[in-house]
């Protein structure tokens, strides 16, 4: 018994390996890839009829598909296909050819040998009957009405990539089926076209062409994306579609302009990774090739070159980004994101095709979802370049803020120099006005009169109107009049001196001590006529360095000055001190109402108005104005000070070598 039944199972072995898998209506109706369930041979010549390729089934010369979606590369066989399926119930059933761009499909459906359809369509093909053009392409099968064996065969041929993703189906089915693909395309549709808006929007807002070369490169690649891989293209009517089936790899082309020109802009590569420019512009020109080869018509040339292009493009594209980022471009952190998903989504594609790894449904949907996601990253990368424009610009008005600010404090400070210096140069002028009034003054009536007076005295003299006692008494009261005039030239003609050719100091070293000895000489007259003491506080020698004459004169005047305003039986002190580097000179005398005295008045730079001493001697008020200029000269500074009833004014004058 066990030996029959052994023979039987043998049998039936070697009756299915010689014939194609069945696949039964209830267990793969459902819109599943059938890939592993049928049979296939490829037909090198493409000139096979059907009833060779019959007898070659016959000999068990096709081959069992090995995965769910057949990938038959890039080649110009044609590819014959067989299908055994069961009818266990009256439902329409369908067989769908899930790929939008094969170029030739054949479809004979037999009944015990005998041929009861024969359809035709395919990318290049008009709508027939029994068959439905959209994003991929429908077959309707015969009614099943009992549990015969129907056999499907097709012919495919494509001057491109052949995926054959196969699917029979009822209605219900593809309803189900549909509906979930469907939502996937419809996401990232919706991305596409939303991306595609809103960057138009930014280019026509702010005018830069970075988001119109962005916009352009969405717009290409989309319509690669949407027309021909996923064979939206029969939206446009039968006549575009097979325009567009006949060129496919033209959007192609220019999605690969765009996304150089695009990339060139956003990476700044001209000062980022200008030795980079070679490549982008070689790789350009290869996108040039490959959009004359597409409009040739040469798709099987175009679809080798479109291989390796893309996946040079999207690496080239990416180690760009990687290298502007190293060098500072913070915008590229999106960039290289976007571009390692694009990369690695053409890289499992790429190996698919080669048979690597297994091509299934998620490998059909992994460019177009790797595409937008990328397209999404881009948008990300000029989200953030804009973010970091717009945070260096504000960075820059701070700054140029803080240098404006800074610009406005130094030219106030300018405009108050030059505002001070304004006053003093008006101060100067004023003081230069009043040197001119009190010098017309000087000479109208302060030498004129003295003069008037001697004169008279000669013209009486001349006439023998006086006699020697006359002329002896008036030349006694005269002869204040005449040290007067004496010293109000002194004064005018070294004061004169200093306006024409500026004040020339003439340093030399001399014993101050000596000067000062010399001057008491002159002055102890002067002071015992008018019941002076005259106390000089001097010990030792006192070697200075400075203008002898301009110091003469300054001593001349404060001793004068202080004889003049002291009242008789007071004393006047003239005193040498040491101080550091320097030797300080003061000459004082008592005040008889110390409330009269303004030392304000005298401190400046102004000639003080003359006052009338103690016995009604009379001044000019330009000494001090002198006296100030000169020790100024000699590196010093006249300073007055008033101590309860005496009033001092005291300069320093640089020591001299001994």
């Amino acid at each position: 018994m066990r030996f029959p039944i052994c023979f039987l199972f043998c049998f039936c072995s070697l009756f299915f390996s010689a014939s194609a898998q069945v696949v039964t209506h209830d267990l793969n109706f459902d819109y599943e890839n059938i890939g592993k369930s049928i049979t296939y041979f490829k037909d090198e010549s493409a000139k096979l009829s059907l009833a060779q390729i019959k007898a070659i089934d016959a000999s068990g010369k096709f081959v069992p598909g090995k995965q769910d979606i057949l990938n038959f590369g890039n080649s110009t066989a044609a590819t014959w296909i067989k299908i055994n399926h069961i009818h266990t119930s009256l439902s329409r059933s369908y067989l769908i050819v899930d790929a939008p761009n094969i170029e030739h499909i054949d479809c004979y459906i037999l009944s015990k040998e005998l041929i009861l359809n024969h359809m035709k369509s395919g990318s290049l093909s008009y709508p027939a009957p029994g068959v439905t053009i959209e994003s991929n392409f429908v077959f309707k099968l015969p009614d099943g009405k009992n549990d015969s064996v129907s056999s499907i065969y097709l012919r495919l041929k494509t001057n491109n990539i052949m995926l054959v993703p196969l699917k029979l189906a009822t209605p219900e089915a593809i309803m189900r089926g549909k509906a979930i693909k469907d939502r996937i395309e419809y996401v990232y549709i919706g991305v596409l076209i939303a991306l595609l808006l809103f960057n138009l929007f930014l280019f026509t807002s702010l005018k830069d062409t970075t988001y119109l070369y962005y916009t352009a490169y969405v717009l290409t690649l989309s319509s690669y994306l949407l027309i021909y891989i996923r064979g939206y293209g029969f939206l446009f009517g039968d006549e575009l579609r097979i325009l567009f089936s006949y060129h496919p790899h033209v959007f192609l082309s220019f999605s690969m302009v765009t996304s150089l020109i695009f990339c060139k802009k956003f990476l700044n590569l001209e000062h980022t990774v200008p030795w980079m420019l070679k490549i982008y512009y070689f790789l350009g020109c290869c996108a040039i090739v490959l959009f004359f080869t597409s409009v040739s018509g040469n798709k099987s040339l175009s679809a080798s070159i479109a291989q390796v292009m893309t996946f040079t493009v999207s690496i080239v594209l990416w180690i760009s980004g990687i290298i502007a980022y190293v060098k500072g471009h913070k915008p590229a952190k999106y960039y290289i994101i976007a571009w390692f998903f694009i990369w690695l989504t053409v890289g499992i594609v790429t190996f698919s095709l080669a048979g690597v790894l297994e091509t299934n449904e998620f490998t059909m949907q992994l460019i177009p979802i790797g595409s937008t996601l990328e397209l999404l990253l881009l948008s990300f990368a000029l989200g953030d370049r804009y973010r970091i424009i717009i945070k260096t610009e504000q960075d820059v008005r701070d700054e140029n803020l803080v240098l404006v600010q800074d610009q406005k404090q130094r030219l106030e400070d300018l405009v108050q120099k030059r505002t001070e210096l304004l006053t003093k140069t008006i101060a100067e002028l004023e003081s230069s006005n009043a040197v001119k009034n009190k010098l017309f003054s000087i000479i109208a009536h302060d030498l004129r009169s003295p003069l008037n007076s001697l004169m008279s005295i000669l013209s009486l003299n001349d006439v023998d109107a006086l006699t020697m006692e006359d002329i002896q008494h008036m030349l006694k009261e005269n002869k204040k009049n005449i040290e007067t005039i004496y010293n109000t030239l002194n004064n005018l003609l070294y004061w004169a001196k200093s306006q024409m050719g500026g004040i020339v100091t003439d340093p030399v070293s001399f014993d101050l001590k000596v000067l000062i000895d010399e001057l008491m000489l002159v002055y102890s007259p002067l002071m015992r006529k008018k019941d002076i003491t005259p106390e000089v506080h001097i010990a030792g020698s006192f070697p200075v360095y400075a203008d002898e004459n301009q110091i003469r004169l300054v001593l001349r005047n404060l001793i004068d000055n202080a004889i003049k305003f002291t009242s008789k039986g007071q004393l006047v002190t003239l005193s040498l001190n040491p101080i550091g580097n320097d030797v300080q000179v003061c000459v004082s005398n008592p005040l008889d109402d110390p409330a009269d005295v303004d030392i304000s008045n005298m401190t400046g730079h102004r000639i003080v108005h003359s006052s009338y001493g103690t016995d009604q001697e009379k001044g000019v008020g330009l000494g001090l104005h002198l006296c100030r200029e000169y020790i100024s000269s000699n590196g010093g500074e006249l300073k007055i000070k008033q101590d309860g009833g005496v009033i001092s004014f005291c300069f320093l004058i640089p020591k001299g070598k001994d």
